[in-house]
């Protein structure tokens, strides 16, 4: 892959060299002047859930005329960027562009482990430096960027990179999706701490539907989302059930039914 073996190539270049050489250090004005606006749809643990709900979002923006693009910028247990059935796929379909699968997810590993150990085990090396460009390329004549995290905001990419620390100095404000559970309110609580801690903005929050043995009740999951919309300030709504994903009429159906609208409007807010 071009991005992979220019990554090798940065992590041994000089450091003045590179366009970042901080993996954690923040975009330079002439980046944030750059950089669309956009969301990263995240959750404690990202999950097939956690991508509808970007695609979602992301048909949603396109059709009120944003010119979006998607990005998963790392995935494992998938052989190749964007390969049927991946994350990758999923948010670049519902972008309507047919970009380079190698910038929506920039890096991809067949080993299904953490982000980090699946690429020390595939011998490749990550750097911020990666990420970045393949999102400044994939943004260019863009208005809007959708992040769909695949591996959590706290597991390590490199030693000293997560996806928070993208997420941050992207400048993107984070949408939570987490399945409904006694455990959501303070699931979401923890994972809004440690976004406000880098200065993210919750744009909203998504409940995903309960597993089939929950037995939370109509009055509880009510509760939980005045809760949760009181605690954190956002909208909060209830992602629908999606029979078919690669369809876009339901999938804005969907979105338009639980009110993902009111999300968007937080996109330059």
């Amino acid at each position: 892959w071009q991005i992979a073996s220019q990554a090798r190539v940065w992590c041994h270049e000089p450091a003045g060299s590179l366009m970042n050489t901080d993996e954690t250090a923040p975009a330079t004005e002439a980046q944030s002047e750059r950089a669309p606006a956009g969301f990263a749809v995240t959750g404690v643990t990202p999950d097939d859930q956690t991508c509808l709900a970007a695609a979602m979002l992301i048909a949603l923006l396109a059709r009120s005329g944003e010119n979006v693009a998607a990005m998963v910028p790392v995935e494992t247990s998938v052989d190749d960027p964007c390969e049927p059935g991946s994350h990758g796929a999923l948010v670049r379909w519902a972008a309507a562009h047919l970009d380079d699968p190698r910038l929506v997810t920039p890096f991809a590993f067949e080993q299904g482990r953490p982000a980090m150990h699946a690429a020390d085990v595939s011998g490749r090396l990550l750097h911020g430096a990666a990420f970045d460009r393949a999102r400044e390329k994939l943004c260019e004549g863009r208005t809007a960027l959708v992040v769909s995290d695949a591996v959590g905001m706290l597991d390590p990419i490199t030693p000293s990179l997560t996806m928070l620390d993208l997420v941050s100095r992207w400048e993107l404000s984070a949408v939570i999706v987490e399945p409904v559970s006694r455990w959501a309110v303070g699931h979401i609580q923890l994972l809004a701490s440690v976004l406000h801690a880098r200065q993210v903005a919750i744009a909203g929050v998504i409940l995903s539907p309960k597993a089939p043995d929950d037995d939370t009740d109509e009055d509880g999951i009510q509760a939980m989302q005045e809760t949760i919309g009181a605690r954190q300030g956002c909208p909060v709504v209830m992602l629908p059930r999606v029979p078919t994903m690669h369809d876009r009429s339901e999938l804005l159906t969907a979105a338009e039914t639980c009110g993902l609208h009111r999300v968007l409007r937080r996109l330059r807010s």
